[in-house]
């Protein structure tokens, strides 16, 4: 009776349903081009090889489907993934956009070292004048946006935000996606990691996670007796990487 009542709890753990969500940041970006600050830059030469090097490790059809950003750094960074067929449905999602504040954008015209001086300045910053600069100002607006739509688009394949209040659960009784990729931005997933695992969430935890560019970080659902929650699998992983200098932030 005891072997019967441990085949049946066995039998019952292995048909839950396990869903895997990958986040890739894009590759190596070309910030700077004829000496120009560009907003919307393509990858580098090292960026397109880190994003074929990302793309490798996949199988045709492994991935149920992608969401990416329409900038043309994770678009250039998705392009092996969707020549090599990796995922059944590729969707732009405007959301996924990077943070654009109005200081970044007034670097437009400045000199390589104007630039510089600017993100060391902002970056050596204590964490309270963080919250109440602009950037800090500009990044309550930003992720709430972010958290919003996720949530609306999370709900259309039967991804549903149940409870929040030890950690977040989802119900995942209707979803049918076993693997979800998301292809973005550094500031995008530091928001994406704190909404799926439930930590707080400030304008300087884009550098505390610091995702490495095209690395993989991943995030697998676990079953408890109320719902699902997600727990961090692999965190920036470039394992695949054929050298130390593709291993960029």
């Amino acid at each position: 009776i005891i072997l019967f009542i441990f085949l049946l709890e066995y039998l019952n753990l292995a048909i839950v349903f396990v869903m895997e969500i990958v986040l890739i940041r894009h590759g190596q970006p070309e910030w700077l081009k004829n000496d120009q600050y560009n907003l919307d830059p393509g990858l580098t030469e090292k960026g397109t090889r880190q994003a074929l090097l990302s793309s490798s490790i996949f199988t045709k059809g492994e991935v149920g489907k992608t969401w990416v950003s329409p900038l043309l750094r994770a678009q250039q960074t998705l392009a092996p993934f969707k020549e090599a067929g990796v995922s059944k449905d590729i969707i732009v999602h405007d959301w996924l956009q990077e943070m654009r504040d109005s200081e970044e954008v007034d670097l437009i015209g400045k000199s390589n070292k104007e630039i510089e001086e600017f993100f060391i300045k902002r970056n050596s910053k204590s964490f309270e004048e963080w919250l109440v600069t602009n950037h800090g100002e500009y990044m309550k607006t930003f992720s709430e946006n972010i958290i919003t739509k996720l949530g609306e688009n999370l709900s259309e394949l039967g991804i549903v935000s149940i409870d929040n209040k030890y950690d977040r659960l989802f119900n995942l009784d209707d979803n049918e996606t076993e693997k979800l990729m998301i292809i973005s931005h550094a500031g995008t997933m530091s928001v994406l990691i704190s909404y799926f695992l439930n930590m707080p969430l400030y304008p300087w935890t884009w550098r505390q996670f610091l995702p490495r560019h095209a690395g993989h970080t991943i995030l697998k659902s676990t079953k408890i007796s109320s719902g699902h929650f997600f727990r961090l699998k692999e965190f920036n992983n470039v394992s695949f990487m054929d050298g130390d200098e593709l291993k960029t932030y």
